[in-house]
């Protein structure tokens, strides 16, 4: 019984950094490039920086990040995403538009691994 619950946990595990993988598709596809002429700020240095890293070492946890920093020091993701006078998230939009297929993926990912070791 603990060999179908660690291959059940790898495979969710999986599925979650795929999942990972897709919000970071969707948030770089959403978020919004530099249109103005303050040169402390690269175009489309934001999108560049969204990425995924580990917050725990057996994968259960991602973290998606925007951490762009402009010329003179500023991280300025979190700016852009919850500033109502910019108002152009763009991370919390995209986890809503994956949020359920990454679910289903991941639930779909455990029961085949269930089913290939209840055979």
């Amino acid at each position: 019984m603990s060999e179908l619950g660690a291959e059940a946990t790898a495979a969710a595990k999986a599925a979650l950094a795929h999942g990972a993988d897709d919000m970071v598709a969707e948030a770089k596809n959403r978020c919004p490039v530099y249109a103005g002429t303050d040169k402390r700020v690269v175009k489309g240095a934001l999108r560049d920086s969204i990425h995924k890293r580990l917050r725990r070492k057996d994968g259960s946890v991602w973290r998606i990040a925007a951490d762009a920093e402009s010329q003179d020091g500023v991280f300025y993701g979190t700016l852009v995403e919850f500033s109502p006078r910019i108002n152009k998230p763009f991370l919390y939009p995209a986890l809503d538009a994956k949020k359920d297929s990454i679910r289903s993926a991941i639930v779909d990912a455990v029961r085949a691994a269930i089913r290939r070791r209840g055979r």
